[in-house]
């Protein structure tokens, strides 16, 4: 699946025209600036105009912020050591 096809000219610049891709992905250009005002006028930080679920970024988002203090560190994480090494 192609996410956030927005249907405009850049689709002819990349190669595909937009009536090459399935109706189904593509929203208008008015559709998206309109439900992301909408969006921030609710007090979303990130705008996903094809989102069905909020609770699904709210998801997403938490999980991300779970992994942030593992994502660096000085050594790598023990399973990925080698055995009696």
């Amino acid at each position: 699946m192609l996410p956030g096809a927005i249907a405009t000219e850049f689709w002819n610049t990349a190669g595909t025209p937009v009536e090459h891709l399935p109706t189904e992905w593509v929203m208008s250009a008015e559709d998206l600036v309109d439900a992301a005002l909408a969006g921030l006028d609710q007090g979303e930080f990130v705008t996903i105009p094809a989102l069905l679920n909020a609770a699904d970024w709210d998801a997403f988002e938490a999980a991300r912020e779970a992994l942030l203090p593992n994502l660096s560190r000085a050594t790598p994480a023990e399973r990925y050591t080698v055995a009696g090494a």
